[in-house]
């Protein structure tokens, strides 16, 4: 498992700061689907639902991550 936090990972990509994944938009939706092509054992559970609740906003509570990469590719897809 990375050392790094899946969010630290996502802005890094981006080249961005973590703030600005939930800020901006566009940024957003390529966080999203970042996530979504992550590995699922690659981080902790604990930080896929920080994360996934991070970006969308939605507080709800998930399974596992095929319960999270199934969410983000139905968020994704209603908003298109």
């Amino acid at each position: 498992m990375s050392e790094l936090h899946i969010l630290d990972v996502l802005a890094a990509r981006r080249g961005c700061y973590i703030s600005d994944l939930n800020l901006a938009p566009f940024l957003r939706r390529m966080a999203l689907s970042d996530l979504r092509r992550m590995e699922e054992n690659a981080y902790p559970f604990s930080q896929w639902q920080e994360a996934v609740r991070y970006l969308t906003g939605d507080e709800r509570d998930f399974a596992s991550v095929k319960e999270i990469k199934a969410f983000i590719l139905s968020e994704t897809e209603a908003k298109r």
